[in-house]
Order: structure tokens, then sequence, then C-alpha cells
């Protein structure tokens, strides 16, 4: 049986950085380590489409490089940027679909692990652990484990 977790892209980073600041020991660090090195794959995939979607907007050297001018890249057209937003968040808000099947009795002790962590979490970090439970727990609690 296939396993994943899906996250909006937008999201994917600021679960990678939650999941790297826990406390964790042995399998369940590993399995963090696993989910994070898969994290990072998404995210990439993220940035190229990002690239991809922003290229036509930019104004390009004579090389072909996005023109930076004040610290921003420099748009061909600023009555377009409306329109790059909106594509830019579509893509922020599509799932990343993190297949982890080969990784699954590092990513249960993980869940293990999160499932009896006792460090305090707080704000942003108490909302993206409900968030990666809430993935794990469809994972794990269906199959009674």
């Amino acid at each position: 049986m296939t396993k994943t977790l899906e996250f909006r892209n937008g999201e994917v980073v600021a679960v990678g950085n939650f999941l790297a600041g826990l406390k964790l020991k042995n399998k369940a660090s590993r399995g963090r380590t696993k989910l994070i090195k898969l994290l990072d794959k998404k995210n990439k995939e993220f940035s190229e489409d990002r690239d991809e979607i922003r290229d036509p907007y930019f104004v390009k050297d004579k090389s072909g490089k996005a023109v930076v001018k004040d610290n921003q890249y420099e748009l061909k057209n600023k009555d377009k940027v409306g329109e790059l937003n909106n594509k830019l968040n579509e893509l922020a808000e599509e799932k990343a679909v993190i297949e982890f099947t080969e990784y699954n009795e590092k990513i249960k002790a993980l869940y293990d692990a999160l499932n009896n962590y006792t460090e305090d979490l707080s704000n942003s970090d108490a909302i993206l652990y409900d968030l990666v439970m809430d993935q794990l727990e469809n994972n794990f609690t269906k199959e009674g484990k």
C-alpha cells in the first residue's frame, strides 16, 4: 500500500524547518531526516515551477538573465503584476504529494515520537505540529498501527 503525505507547496519549507527544529532521537530522528529530504525534493520542484511561471514576466539582459533593479526583478509590464501574483498563489496552493512507502518504518517512528512529544509548542510550531500529525495520522491510524 502506497503511503503519502499531502501538503500545499507553500507549506513545504515551513514543515521542513519545523521538523528540523525538533528534539528527536534514534529512529524518529532518522525518519525526520528522510522526510526532510523528501520535502526538499518537493520544494525544488516548486521552485522550478515558480521560476517557469515568473520567467516570461521579467525583463532579461543580453545573456538571458532576469534584470534586478533596486533588489527586485524588473517586470516587462507592471500592469501584469496581479496576474503574476495570481498564478504564483495558485501554485503555492497546489498539493505537494510526498510518497514515503520505502521509509514507512522510519516515518512511523517519527509519528510515534511526535505523538508522544513532550516539549512545549506554541504559535506557528503548534499549527505545523497539527498539520504534520494530521497527515501522519491519515497513514497510520487507518491501519490500527
